[in-house]
């Protein structure tokens, strides 16, 4: 099978990844609502297992996030000239972050300060917040940074390697790897575990956990990710093994299960090392049964999920202020507050995707918050 075949074939990567950052709303309102804890956003109240809930989901949504992103860039820079696609990288993702960073964000950061201030001294911490914090200028937009980062150095080598842009992983390795599968994969959390506990120490102990490095640069977060996007793009140069990765295991979702029930119950009370250790093994099984069931589910074309996936970006953008500006509201409402937090997921997407048809309408807002110069749907990868 060609690198062109796949790309044409399997409908389920583009879904998958869909489906991650479709799971941004949920995860932040159970951020938004965990007992005895305050979000960004101040609700007031809690509503019992969104803790544990919000934990399950941060502990795969990413990683998997990661390499799914890895697999599209190795898959499209066979195509492509790496500078031409990095270009196209910086257009599709660079602008709407900057158009984020100037509107939303600071729009969402205020009302944040007046759901937990009344509104002078609101506008005294947001102001000042705003001059001094540079985590509160980035939020959820977080991820763009490092994927801007990994996109870079993967076409940098591509440009100074042509062999990454087309070679396979040796045979030998491929077979070896796809007989033994389970052994494989495991193998490979040992590794990416030891690298998360080793290297995210190494950092801040460094004294690296400060505003530049940390806050604006999220240099943490690329350490953590880097090896998972990596995992992605030698997944498309090692065809065997991701005929295995593909297909559902159940000694994986085993441990998927296993793993995370584990890490839910021990990763408050361990050294942080440990937790990252832990929570690699589960995050790396949940991650492949993820693929496997997208693989099995949704490898066809269907226009709902085609319409999810093209929206899935803009809806990213838009669901946290939108969340943020509910919470608030919500605050006086006289509803239980897993009634309020139902709401809130149900209107912040529904909205979120309004948003999205109205913006696919209109070319200059289409350039600023999908990073299109013609206002079409395509997928984020191409």
């Amino acid at each position: 099978m060609t690198t062109q075949t796949q790309s044409q074939r399997e409908h389920f990567w583009d879904a998958l990844r869909a489906f991650l950052m479709l799971l941004g709303i949920p995860y932040h309102v159970a951020l938004s609502y965990q007992p005895g804890q305050d979000f960004i956003v101040h609700s007031g109240e809690g509503v019992t297992g969104f803790s544990q809930f919000a934990d399950a989901l941060h502990l795969f949504r990413m990683p998997a996030f990661f390499v799914i992103a890895g697999y599209f860039a190795m898959l499209l820079l066979a195509k492509r000239e790496p500078m031409a696609w990095l270009k196209g990288r910086f257009l599709r993702l660079g602008i709407p972050f900057l158009t984020c960073i100037l509107t939303l964000v600071p729009a969402m950061n205020l009302v944040c300060e007046l759901s937990n201030l009344p509104a002078p001294e609101a506008l005294r911490s947001w102001r000042e917040n705003s001059l001094t914090s540079g985590g509160y200028w980035v939020r959820h937009l977080w991820f763009i940074i490092v994927l801007l980062y990994l996109s870079s150095g993967t076409a940098f080598l591509a440009q100074r390697f042509p062999s990454v842009r087309s070679g396979l992983v040796p045979r030998s390795i491929d077979d070896w790897a796809s007989r033994h599968f389970v052994l494989t994969l495991f193998g490979l959390a040992l590794m990416i575990g030891l690298w998360e506990a080793l290297a995210l120490e190494a950092f801040y102990s460094l004294g690296l956990a400060s505003m530049l490095p940390q806050q604006i640069l999220r240099l943490d977060e690329t350490i953590i990710y880097l090896p998972w996007f990596a995992l992605g793009c030698v997944l498309v140069r090692a065809r065997l093994s991701l005929e295995q990765a593909t297909r559902l295991s159940a000694p994986v979702a085993l441990v998927a299960v296993a793993g995370t029930a584990l890490w839910l119950i021990v990763h408050k009370d361990v050294a942080p090392m440990t937790e990252r250790f832990i929570g690699t093994f589960a995050a790396l099984a949940a991650t492949q049964v993820l693929i496997a069931a997208a693989r099995t589910l949704l490898d066809r074309q269907i226009p709902l999920v085609r319409k999810l996936t093209d929206a899935s970006f803009v809806i990213y953008l838009f669901h946290l202020p939108l969340i943020a500006l509910f919470v608030w509201l919500a605050q006086p409402l006289p509803l239980p507050p897993v009634v309020k937090a139902l709401a809130i997921m149900a209107l912040s997407f529904g909205l979120s995707y309004a948003i999205w048809g109205v913006i696919g309408r209109i070319r200059s807002m289409s350039l600023l918050f999908e990073g299109l110069t013609v206002p079409r749907r395509v997928p984020l990868a191409t």
